[in-house]
């Protein structure tokens, strides 16, 4: 009952070590956004709280409380967006938090499981906290951490937990998943998991959200139209897009992954692999560009718009991360026919 899409490596090495009773005090998950981390978490903590046979049996009155994020042993420690202010860090006051309850026993469950989301936004003094509890672990206690990766972590926390790497997930296996568990059609079910770009939990979004998609399309309009304007406005659009992020993080991180898939095929186009381009509806666009830009000037505005969300992730001011991306991308090359950009 793994609920888990894809990464069966990942699945698998849970699973042998549950069955043989080798599991780790810590772990670390590590991947894309919306690969589906939380969910492989959620499936770790139901397992270690099962009381099926074969763990999680997704029967139990264990599994069930899991699930359904009720279970008094399994918390998630992350950004609360709840309140009126959105928290741009993970806090010490929330470490300290776990850590309390980390002290006690089990209440209903075999252990108590903290599952940090967005564990990248640990605050310095936050980290630092928490590497006292990966340092000398409770009994009966399991953290797992979330992140894009390792490198987001400070090395001192990556070593002591178990590292679990998450890869995208093969299209016709996002494909089959919408279609025969949540009655997509066929054709929506293959669009959907292309556009999702190996990300089961962007495609199972889509599919129950359709204006999530139709916000995208809009969205790479905006990317084209940018990319062939001069420098006031790429400052103007640098301006309200670090406004939307000031506002919503989320909305903010969604525009700039799709820059990222814009300029990625972009590149495919370049390198002559058109059939693996992700927005195949843009694909004219995209062709216009592609040969009006070397090689270097396409992987340097790749490594530009990372940059940038690196640096939104490291709460530097949107507005200069986002300008200085517009800066360092290239001005176009006429094409035949028309007139230069301003």
């Amino acid at each position: 009952m793994w609920r888990t899409i894809g990464n069966r490596k990942a699945v698998d090495f849970l699973r042998r070590g549950i069955a043989a009773g080798r599991t780790s005090h810590a772990y670390l998950i590590a991947g894309p956004r919306q690969i589906g981390k939380m969910t492989l978490a959620m499936d770790l903590a139901s397992a270690m709280e099962c009381v099926g046979d074969d763990r999680p049996c997704g029967e139990c009155d264990q599994c069930s409380r899991v699930e359904r994020r009720t279970h008094t042993d399994v918390r998630v420690v992350g950004l609360d967006e709840s309140g009126s202010r959105v928290r741009a860090l993970i806090s010490i006051d929330q470490v300290r938090t776990m850590q309390r309850e980390a002290s006690l026993k089990p209440y209903e469950g075999a252990y108590r499981v903290f599952v940090f989301d967005e564990a990248e936004r640990l605050s310095e003094e936050a980290a630092n906290c928490l590497l006292k509890t990966l340092e000398e672990p409770p009994d009966q206690v399991v953290l797992v951490l979330l992140a894009v990766g390792p490198s987001a972590l400070l090395p001192t926390l990556v070593s002591r937990c178990q590292v679990i790497e998450m890869r995208p997930v093969p299209r016709p296996v996002i494909a089959t998943e919408l279609a025969e568990r949540h009655g997509v059609d066929a054709s929506t079910a293959d669009e959907l998991a292309r556009l999702s770009a190996g990300r089961p939990g962007w495609a199972m979004e889509a599919a129950g959200n359709p204006e999530l998609v139709e916000a995208r399309s809009q969205e790479l309009d905006a990317v084209g139209e940018v990319v062939n304007d001069g420098l006031e406005k790429r400052f103007a659009y640098a301006s309200g897009l670090a406004s939307s992020f000031t506002r919503s993080r989320e909305t903010g991180r969604r525009s700039l992954e799709v820059w990222l898939d814009w300029w990625r095929d972009i590149m495919l186009i370049r390198e002559g692999a058109p059939d693996l381009v992700t927005n195949l509806s843009k694909v004219d666009t995209l062709k216009s560009v592609a040969t009006r830009l070397s090689r270097e000037q396409i992987a340097g505005s790749i490594q530009a718009v990372h940059e940038a969300i690196v640096n939104l992730e490291r709460n530097v001011n949107p507005r200069l991360a986002l300008e200085h991306m517009m800066l360092i991308l290239p001005v176009l090359r006429p094409s035949s026919g028309q007139a230069p950009s301003a």
